[in-house]
């Protein structure tokens, strides 16, 4: 389905008629709350290969006056659960929609944040709403890698019900690492595909990877802590050496190659 014909689709869904979705030239935005919403992409590359295999996807908020604020800023004016939730989804809508625009040379994996409040505002069926979505993109959960802050999730409480939720349809989790060693058993134990870290380290990626994870080492900035993330074993990478959080995607094939991958696009699990 064209974009055009997507949103057209979804602002016809949105009974509320709370948020607007909008050509911006070859891109989409979104207004709501007297704000405009826009998408970045940033590269995330598999080290041992260097090649640029997913994109995080990361929100701008302006005024209309074309002043820039906090991406949370939105969030934070949404007072209740289904007030985060409906922006929540607006968001991922819109991130999806601007990968799907770039189809004919980006591909791999989209990651996409998931509010924290999102997890408990939703009782059950988590992913189940964003599954339909994605599918009127031409997308499915197997393209989505779901980024969770773990800090908001009691290991033996219901947010690990949500976890559970996101597998069994086929998303793929990607949680932040404790700052303590002391807390990775527990991380783990949550089930994560891919554990970020600031810094990678030997034993906290062997660690990672027999647990079945892979290991994204963020803030790549320079050679150094490229062939610093790499000799500890980190998996992937991401940062500016590889690239600025941008509108364009960096191009993951030829314009003539299909642009979505397989589901193990990132080498994790078939």
């Amino acid at each position: 389905m064209p974009v055009e014909d997507l949103i057209r689709y979804f602002n016809a869904a949105d009974a509320a008629g709370e948020s607007t979705l909008y050509e911006a030239g070859d891109r989409v935005e979104a207004w709501h709350g007297g704000l405009h919403l826009g998408s970045l992409f940033q590269p995330i590359v598999d080290l041992r290969r260097e090649r640029v295999i997913g994109h995080q996807a990361s929100l701008t908020v302006r005024r209309t006056d074309g002043r820039a604020l906090p991406a949370d800023t939105v969030f934070a004016a949404s007072p209740d659960g289904p007030a985060v939730v409906h922006v929540d989804r607006l968001v991922r809508t819109l991130h999806a929609l601007n990968f799907l625009a770039q189809r004919r040379h980006a591909g791999g994996y989209l990651q996409v944040a998931v509010h924290p409040r999102h997890l408990q505002a939703v009782s059950n069926q988590h992913g189940l709403v964003y599954e339909a979505i994605l599918k009127r993109c031409g997308l499915g959960p197997a393209d989505i890698v779901l980024a969770i802050d773990a800090s908001a999730i009691d290991p033996h409480g219901p947010g690990t019900q949500a976890l559970a939720n996101y597998r069994q349809r086929g998303y793929r989790l990607a949680l932040p690492a404790p700052e303590a060693a002391l807390g990775l058993p527990e991380a783990l134990a949550l089930q994560p595909d891919i554990l970020q870290v600031t810094t990678a380290d030997p034993t906290l990626c062997a660690t990672a990877r027999a647990a079945g994870a892979l290991v994204e080492a963020r803030g790549i900035d320079d050679g150094a802590a490229f062939r610093s993330a790499l000799a500890s074993g980190a998996d992937l990478g991401l940062g500016r050496l590889f690239g600025e959080p941008a509108a364009a995607c960096h191009p993951t094939h030829a314009a003539q190659r299909v642009a979505y991958n397989s589901p193990s696009s990132f080498g994790a699990h078939p």
